[in-house]
């Protein structure tokens, strides 16, 4: 409350006027629906190059670990720029000249480029002979990685690149801080400010060491971890998490008490996890939760196990509601059912 008083006392300061801009007046673009235009113009870029190189699965990569646009600093960015001095303009709504400039910050700050690498794998093939017999061999398989790399830019240096006066780096130093990431994904839809509930599951699984399963209840694995029959082109591709079924809206629990490294509410498309969230439970160990209909907290917020982190759903690439969970150790894939006894 003392933060949205605060907001209003300086929504005169046009930077802050980003917040109140959900609900279109009819003399332009809310800051929601230029962000969709442009989400549209990202996503079918995207689907341009896939259909254009042939491949037989995709990978998205990035330095700094997350694929996601990070659009709360790209937003704070182009406020901060559109406010370059006392009489700057007050970001509420959008003309085709703004929608411009924001594309253009977009394109400043978030570069995607791509590349393709052959890798090989073995495969395990049943035949029948001609009594009837089943017959186990093993092939190699060379398949086609489309790999996307994305990189992005910090706002500070976009600062310096846009010669951003004191005034404007003031602004963009509070439209940052960590204080407005969930007035970002309120604004942007990603985000509900109800979390911190703690959930004791009751499942079959049970977790080894450190881990307690991610969902209230077991539900159904749909796809393991590994090679599997992609439920898009039918091919077998390597698949990196275990896939369990669930309603939309069903409760994703941490699976360990940790620290949230990547929490991403502001990008539906978020490298095709859709919104998602990484937990540091330390010692090299790491979990993903993906395709979230919504998430409950924000980057550094340490959680407790069992605790609320989100929602489940069918944002990104996916063909249903379930949560796609991953275990990271010591920077590596791993199936995650190793670390739960049934």
């Amino acid at each position: 409350m003392i933060l949205l008083i605060c907001l209003i006392a300086l929504v005169a300061g046009s930077a802050f006027g980003i917040f109140f801009s959900a609900e279109p007046t009819g003399k332009g673009m809310t800051l929601k629906q230029a962000v969709q235009v442009l989400k549209t113009e990202y996503y079918e870029q995207i689907r341009h190059i896939e259909a254009s190189v042939p491949h037989d699965r995709v990978e998205y990569i990035s330095p700094d670990g997350s694929v996601s646009i990070r659009w709360e600093d790209v937003l704070a960015v182009f406020v901060a720029d559109m406010a370059a001095d006392e009489h700057g303009a007050q970001v509420v709504e959008l003309d085709e000249e703004q929608l411009q400039k924001l594309r253009e910050v977009l394109g400043d700050m978030h570069r995607i480029d791509y590349s393709t690498r052959t890798e090989e794998h073995e495969e395990t093939v049943i035949t029948t002979d001609e009594d009837g017999e089943e017959i186990t061999d093993t092939v190699t398989v060379a398949e086609t990685i489309l790999e996307f790399e994305v990189t992005h830019k910090a706002t500070a240096e976009m600062a310096v690149a846009y010669g951003f006066t004191p005034r404007q780096n003031e602004q963009l130093a509070l439209l940052t801080g960590q204080e407005c990431t969930a007035l970002w994904m309120t604004l942007l839809g990603g985000y509900v400010n109800i979390g911190g509930q703690i959930i004791e599951p009751d499942t079959d699984w049970v977790g080894t060491d450190i881990f307690a399963w991610p969902l209230p209840q077991s539900f159904t694995i749909t796809s393991p971890f590994g090679y599997r029959k992609d439920p898009f082109t039918g091919e077998v591709t390597y698949h990196s998490g275990t896939d369990i079924a669930a309603p939309a809206g069903t409760p994703i629990l941490a699976a360990a008490a940790g620290m949230v490294t990547i929490a991403n509410g502001a990008d539906p498309w978020g490298g095709s996890y859709g919104y998602y969230i990484k937990l540091d439970h330390g010692g090299g160990i790491e979990t993903l939760y993906a395709h979230c209909s919504a998430i409950t907290v924000t980057a550094g917020q340490r959680v407790r196990q069992g605790e609320v982190i989100g929602y489940v759903g069918t944002t990104g690439n996916s063909t249903g509601n379930h949560l796609h969970f991953e275990v990271w150790e010591n920077g590596k894939c791993k199936n995650a059912l190793d670390y739960y006894v049934c």
